[in-house]
């Protein structure tokens, strides 16, 4: 037998083999034993993607995502006589279901529609497939809406893989429009090179057009997924992210305008900074992408970039955005405030917490005549001097007349208001580690109004965590007063005080006797942020964001905890507190809360792609975000249950402990230079206990 016949039979036999190989794996798609009908499932910030087999109950999105996108697709079809919208009935939907099971039967064309959160998005499919060379066309369209998310780069990398990880495919084309840019885009990104230009390849709606022939060979995509593979970022290494903060140390003081978002807070050398969010994600500068807790503080209660918020603050934009006088969106946002908080009377909006909270005491002080102010034993009320002077942080803060009492103790409550001085009451009416105790909240209500004591709760944590009307329309009790914020915009910046006519009208222009100056802000009425809170409250009535993230929250409490109680560390180390505002506790081998177990607790959760400082949630957290975050946790249980075993975090903890955010100096973390290529290690400084490991 010559060469060249010999070349040929081996060929021939190659060619026979691939394509039994190929019409095998295909025809698999339809046996128990062998693939479903979705392709790919993934998730892509707060959404549920599929890729998968087209059915008749698709038609009313499918057409709706193709009449919406049709400026963007039409002009790259294929010219018919009908015009667009007749091409898209339902008669052409049945024709499409029937052309993607025949392919799959024979084995000649995977047809797949994507879908996001079950509504049809756009079509991913594998055509022409020609087992004797196991070649096949990719062929694509995606609606608009989602032109911009990177959701076709992910949906093409899931197809590809399936096209040459399953099906045994080893070359893949892509006919393109020259014309057509984000397609050969979405090409070029994905590894495909061009191999040339046909000249009036196809008819279009403009005549026949030119295409570039688009290739990738399996040879070249694994060689592209083992390069990715090896550039993916080290999860223990932060250096762009240690250099940054360096920086920041050099122009911010603190290096944070926030000091529960300060470096100290985390691990040394693993404090990432963060570039962007989607849902319940988020990516540092040195590439790492997290599942986050406690978002904004608390404030992100529907996920990040959330899209009913965006697009209500997007839609205000371009009107302008702050103005001389009250606008009507002032007016609306409002009507929509006390709709949804019904046990108040009037509002009046802000940025801050801190500001809500000041006028507050501003306004009973007025009202009462009376200056002190009783605060309960919680984390945080304000950043102004009557109570921040109360804390170890109380530098440059005049005398304060503030004085403290005991949650669910009402007899130290009764002790303080026994000389009538008090002008306010502030409390969180819960906590998520302190449910309030049967009949406390209503003992705190009854004393107030036998004293002639304001009572004002903070809600800013449980407004719209608890429920959209607060801690006081889940225990069913009224205060005069009541402070909003973080949720209230879903990071969005503004805050809220709310409560009783006659109390609220002492700062406005029906005043009877002195005015007080209650709330004046220059950007308190800016339209965005009240854009945004107008999209959440609209949410939280459509939706329920609260159950949501009670639900995934038990999940989460009862995975992390069953996999403690499986190594031993059940009693060290433990989830606990309200489902929808989770902590994890961290306690040493004698059972005292720790803060260096708590950071090597945390050091080992950032390094495998969990990031926060408890394990407060959101409600675009989903199902794979629990899972993800309680297989970290299992896995640094006996990490940890080591450290209880030695007594002692050293030589598993990378640098010193956290420390509590609010302190009276920088010890026992102060800020450091650091060499980012020396592997840091400390010896544990002495602890500094915090109940919840955060300031609010």
């Amino acid at each position: 037998m010559s060469a060249d016949r010999s070349s040929l039979a081996v060929a021939a036999g190659l060619a026979r083999y691939h394509s039994r190989r190929t019409r095998d794996r295909i025809r698999g798609l339809r046996s128990d034993a062998g693939i479903p009908d979705v392709v790919a499932q993934w998730r892509h910030g707060s959404d549920i993607w599929q890729m998968r087999t087209p059915r008749h109950g698709d038609f009313d999105s499918w057409r709706t995502a193709r009449l919406r996108s049709q400026p963007a697709i039409q002009p790259f079809w294929e010219g018919q006589e009908r015009d667009w919208d007749s091409r898209h009935q339902r008669g052409d939907w049945i024709d499409v279901v029937r052309r993607a099971r025949r392919g799959r039967r024979r084995g000649t064309a995977l047809l797949n529609v994507l879908t996001v959160n079950g509504i049809v998005a756009g079509e991913f499919n594998l055509e022409w497939i020609h087992p004797p060379t196991g070649t096949a066309e990719f062929g694509v369209w995606l609606d608009t809406t989602h032109a911009r998310d990177g959701v076709a780069t992910e949906a093409g990398r899931h197809i590809t893989d399936f096209a040459f990880d399953v099906l045994g495919l080893q070359r893949l084309t892509a006919p393109i429009a020259t014309a057509n840019e984000a397609a050969n885009q979405l090409a070029a990104v994905s590894g495909y090179r061009i191999e040339g230009r046909m000249i009036g390849y196809a008819p279009t709606t403009d005549g026949r057009a030119d295409h570039d022939l688009w290739a990738l060979t399996r040879d070249e995509h694994s060689r592209r997924r083992a390069d990715a593979a090896a550039a993916a970022p080290d999860p223990r290494a932060f250096p762009a992210s240690t250099a940054a903060q360096q920086r920041l140390h050099d122009l911010v003081p603190g290096g944070a305008h926030t000091y529960a978002r300060g470096e100290d807070q985390y691990p040394d050398g693993m404090a990432p900074i963060l570039v962007r969010g989607k849902g319940s994600h988020v990516w540092d500068v040195d590439g790492h992408e997290f599942v986050e807790y406690g978002a904004g503080l608390r404030s992100v209660t529907l996920g990040h970039a959330f899209a009913p918020v965006t697009d209500a603050v997007a839609a205000v934009l371009g009107t302008g955005n702050n103005f001389s006088r009250p606008t009507s969106l002032e007016l609306a946002a409002a009507e929509d405030f006390l709709r949804c908080v019904p046990t108040a009377e009037m509002v009046k909006f802000a940025k801050n917490g801190s500001d809500a909270t000041t006028a507050a005491v501003r306004l009973a002080r007025s009202v009462t005549g009376r200056t002190t102010i009783a605060v309960c034993d919680q984390p945080f009320f304000s950043v102004d001097d009557w109570f921040i002077g109360t804390t170890a942080m109380n530098g440059g803060t005049r005398a304060v007349d503030t004085v403290g009492f005991r949650y669910n103790d009402i007899n130290s409550l009764r002790a303080v208001l026994a000389d009538r001085s008090v002008a306010a009451v502030f409390l969180e009416a819960a906590t998520a580690m302190a449910e309030p105790e049967p009949g406390f909240l209503q003992a705190v209500r009854d004393l107030c109004t036998a004293t002639g004591t304001v009572l004002v709760f903070d809600e800013m944590i449980t407004g719209f965590r608890w429920a959209a009307g607060g801690a006081q329309s889940v225990y069913g009790i009224t205060p005069d007063l009541s402070c909003w914020g973080k949720a209230l915009g879903n990071g969005f910046p503004i805050s809220a005080l709310a409560g009783r006519r006659d109390l609220m009208e002492a700062g406005g222009l029906r005043a009877g006797g002195d005015r007080v100056f209650l709330l004046s802000t220059t950007h308190g009425p800016e339209s965005t942020s009240l854009a945004a809170m107008r999209a959440v409250i609209d949410h939280y009535g459509l939706a329920d964001p609260v159950g949501r993230m009670e639900s995934h929250g038990q999940a989460l409490a009862d995975g992390i905890n069953a996999a403690a109680a499986e190594h031993g560390v059940v009693d060290h180390f433990y989830a606990a507190g309200r489902p929808s505002c989770l902590v994890f506790v961290t306690k040493d081998a004698d059972g005292r809360p720790s803060q260096s177990y708590r950071t090597l607790a945390m050091q080992e959760l950032i390094a495998r792609g969990v990031l926060g400082q408890s394990l407060v949630n959101s409600a675009a957290h989903d199902s794979r975000d629990v899972t993800r975050t309680i297989e970290a946790f299992a896995d640094l249980m006996p990490i940890y249950r080591r450290a209880i075993e030695d007594g002692s975090t050293n030589g598993l903890l990378r640098g010193r402990p956290v420390a509590p955010a609010l302190r009276a100096t920088a010890a026992p973390r102060p800020a450091l230079t650091l060499n980012t290529d020396r592997d840091l290690r400390f010896r544990a400084a002495p602890d500094t206990d915090h109940p919840e490991g955060r300031a609010s």
